[in-house]
């Protein structure tokens, strides 16, 4: 296993979003490599408990940080090994772990926004996962929020004291915390979701053709921003709203696509087998498609993998795909999307290049 694969373990182990296999792989690598388990210990004593929703990340913070995680090796050092070690291999540990720490602040970066009043408290929490990274968390009421990569959430520093208000761009999966007096209320660019308690999946990326709303438990309420008519939708469970982000610019349409309604709620579709809803795959590790076109296939693909992807062939975008992958690699998804359209592909780092 190579350093870029040990520290991207150990990171989703201490965020809480390793999944099955790859605790397995992480465990029987450790085993083998009781250097490298030494490192993953002192990694778990040094974040344990350590990455909250309110914490401020600044530079003098995690220079002291980073300190102390040097100072740790060394006692480490000290204490488990009588024979002196060479510094060269005290320093590559000491590096290593502070990599991940860093790695860990960059898959979900957290950090306090200020304004420039100096009366009300309106600074914001901002989390952030990047491309390729998923992350978890509670806010401050107990409600459990799983974000999506590429997202970006935010909220004020007195939430729930008087409201419960947050702003999403990307895409989370939201357990709310019933509180009556206290409504949840999710603010896209698109549309603002409503809720007292519920568990619901918003999908908000800026870059998408359109906004999704889907509702698995409870009622929520959808007030439509910019629209002329209907601007209020009531949503019961297993029901999803899908809004059109910009429709006095749609493109004109091909020969054989249907004209695609402004806003549509229609009852999603469940698995027969296991239950599982398309909407809410990601939450599970899944990537999911359902007769979608590759235009939109390849743009997940970049934000899952964390990859950007090159297509010299601008054919291949008008056709579909559906298929469910499991914690499986770029690789294997390609092999199988390639079998099934008959393009060919290169692999260059966190570079992809399609051809016809």
């Amino acid at each position: 296993m190579d350093r870029n694969r040990l520290i991207e373990l150990l990171t989703k182990r201490e965020s809480g979003i390793l999944t099955l296999p790859e605790a397995r792989e992480l465990n029987e690598y450790l085993k083998e490599n009781t250097d490298d388990g030494r490192l993953a210990d002192v990694l778990a004593k040094m974040l344990k408990g350590h990455f909250h929703q309110q914490d401020s990340f600044q530079s003098t913070y995690i220079t002291k940080r980073l300190e102390k995680i040097h100072e740790q090796i060394r006692l480490e050092d000290s204490v488990a090994a009588p024979i002196v070690k060479p510094k060269g291999r005290l320093k590559k540990i000491a590096w290593a772990v502070a990599a991940v720490f860093v790695l860990a602040l960059g898959s979900t970066v957290v950090y306090r926004l200020l304004t420039d009043s100096n009366t009300i408290d309106h600074s914001k929490n901002i989390l952030t996962t990047k491309k390729g990274s998923k992350s978890n968390l509670v806010l401050p009421d107990g409600t459990r929020v799983l974000l999506n990569s590429d997202t970006r959430l935010s909220y004020n520093q007195s939430f729930g004291k008087q409201v419960r208000e947050v702003t999403l761009e990307g895409e989370a999966y939201f357990e709310v915390v019933k509180d009556a007096q206290h409504p949840f209320i999710v603010h896209t660019n698109t549309m603002d979701i409503k809720v007292l308690g519920t568990v619901f999946n918003v999908r908000a990326y800026h870059n998408e053709k359109n906004t999704q709303t889907t509702l698995l438990e409870g009622s929520v309420e959808v007030i439509l921003n910019k629209r002329n008519e209907r601007n209020l939708v009531v949503l019961k469970p297993h029901e999803k709203i899908v809004v059109n982000n910009d429709p006095g610019h749609a493109p004109p349409l091909k020969a054989d696509e249907a004209p695609v309604a402004d806003i549509s709620v229609m009852t999603i579709k469940t698995n027969v087998e296991d239950s599982s809803i398309l909407e809410t795959d990601w939450t599970k590790n899944k990537l999911a498609f359902d007769q979608a076109k590759y235009s939109d296939v390849f743009p997940e693909l970049e934000r899952w993998y964390g990859v950007t992807i090159d297509i010299r062939d601008s054919s291949i975008l008008t056709r579909k795909i559906s298929g469910i992958y499991e914690n499986e690699s770029l690789a294997d998804v390609m092999e199988s999307l390639k079998l099934a359209t008959g393009f060919r592909y290169i692999i260059d780092g966190n570079h992809l290049k399609i051809y016809k």
